[in-house]
């Protein structure tokens, strides 16, 4: 029989996020310095993923409290290891933090999520810092599509909300070929579009003339990567505002 394969921090994240959108949260991967990060009605939720408690994952998720409203952390399960190693330990320090604790089972046939302990007031939990908390809510509406997993290991490109916006610019040029900022602005792209344009931070545009760009070759090979973003920003062009 081959070996089973290692699980992945990221493998916690989609039935986390299926489970928070069931109870109506927005949920975005890897926003700010958070695994996955979900926001409703104006409150802010962290969750960090790993596949084993230690006192690095702890101190991740007390930073964390600095600006969300709840943070949990999430640990993996399996039908042979149903609770995390010193579970009753884990728990009292966790509760002692305000900080709530998270299961997700792995199962045969399904994935089961399981809140053993939400967060609560803690002896520890620091004063918020609202402005971080408003620009975590930001990236999180400002996010067209979720293609990010949280618990990404280092390193590995995020496709934030300005990578988004500069993805719909370079969509829609592929097809138009030449446009102003003003032109953009027109059908529909976001204010910052001569900003994402004339700083051209990731080489995707070219400037024709004064005010005017087109798409350099590196951009139209970052839209080959991102098939569904692209399919999306085209579509919009189909609609776009008045």
């Amino acid at each position: 029989m081959p070996p089973t394969p290692a699980l992945k921090e990221t493998q916690l994240y989609l039935p986390l996020k299926v489970w928070l959108e069931a109870q109506g949260y927005l949920v975005r991967g890897e926003v700010g310095r958070c695994d996955l990060a979900a926001e409703k009605d104006g409150e802010l939720i962290a969750v960090e993923l790993k596949l084993h408690p230690s006192l690095a994952l702890l101190a991740q998720a007390a930073e964390r409290q600095e600006y969300a409203d709840s943070v949990y952390i999430a640990l993996p399960a399996t039908s042979d290891r149903p609770r995390p190693p010193a579970s009753r330990n884990l728990r009292l320090l966790l509760r002692r933090l305000g900080i709530g604790l998270v299961l997700v089972t792995f199962q045969k046939k399904k994935t089961r999520v399981e809140v053993l302990m939400h967060p609560g007031a803690g002896t520890a939990v620091p004063r918020r810092r609202s402005k971080k908390k408003a620009a975590i809510l930001r990236e999180i509406a400002g996010r067209d599509m979720d293609l990010t997993p949280g618990g990404l290991a280092g390193g590995k490109r995020k496709v934030s909300a300005y990578r988004q916006r500069a993805i719909r610019l370079a969509s829609w040029l592929s097809v138009l070929g030449e446009l102003s900022p003003a032109r953009f602005r027109k059908l529909g792209a976001p204010e910052d579009a001569g900003v994402i344009l004339s700083g051209n931070l990731y080489g995707w545009f070219e400037r024709v003339s004064r005010g005017i760009y087109r798409l350099h070759p590196a951009g139209m090979d970052a839209l080959n990567d991102v098939p569904e973003l692209r399919s999306l920003y085209l579509e919009e062009l189909k609609h776009p505002e008045e």
